[in-house]
């Protein structure tokens, strides 16, 4: 009898350990968490503007504007959140701002405040009912502080 619990308990574990074909998400965020392609790409476009500071306070060129960036019209929404007309028009606003951005001459006076408005535009839709208020803060971060002259 004691010889028979134990294969059976020795099979139950060997069985509930092998689930075949079923991936476990790495952490307990991930679980409950799968970000959205917008959201996704909103990420690329911080890690972007990220990069951007950093060779615009440098005097450095910024390259070619990424163009994966303009799926910000087409990419899939997190589900609480549409695609209303304000999101469209806060879309536009920052597409138009990152290109002023890129088009502005290393040296122009105008540089640092052109990346400031394309880190505002993000600003603006993102406390607007378009946006997630929670990167705000983070958003902010980017900004370039100017000194008064």
């Amino acid at each position: 009898m004691k010889f028979q619990f134990i294969i059976i308990f020795v099979l139950g574990l060997i069985f509930s350990g092998c689930k075949k074909g079923e991936n476990k998400p790495e952490t307990a965020f991930q679980e409950v968490y799968e970000m959205s392609e917008m959201a996704l790409l909103m990420e690329e476009m911080y890690n972007s503007l990220e990069k951007d500071k950093e060779l615009v306070q440098k005097q450095k060129t910024l390259g070619a504007i990424p163009n994966e960036f303009h799926k910000i019209h087409t990419a899939e929404m997190t589900t609480s959140f549409e695609r209303t007309e304000e999101f469209k028009g806060l879309a536009d606003l920052y597409l138009k701002n990152l290109h002023q951005l890129y088009q502005t001459e290393i040296h122009d006076p105008n540089r640092v405040e052109s990346f400031n408005n394309t880190v505002k535009a993000c600003i603006t839709c993102h406390r607007s009912d378009a946006g997630c208020i929670g990167p705000v803060s983070r958003i902010g971060k980017l900004l370039i502080e100017v000194s008064p002259n």
